[in-house]
């Protein structure tokens, strides 16, 4: 019982690195995203004014 329990709980941990790993990169390219539209939108009145 107690070796089943070890192999769910390692299980279980395994699983967890692989889904922080791919929401932690997740959310850096949602980040990234945010940060480049806000980039954009701040420099869009100087190029469009450039015209």
């Amino acid at each position: 019982m107690i070796g089943k329990l070890r192999w769910v709980a390692a299980g279980v941990l395994m699983f967890l690195v692989v889904a922080i790993d791919f929401t932690s990169k997740m959310m850096s390219i949602l980040a990234d995203g945010v940060l480049v539209a806000g980039v954009i939108a701040l420099l869009w009145p100087v190029f469009k004014s450039s015209k």
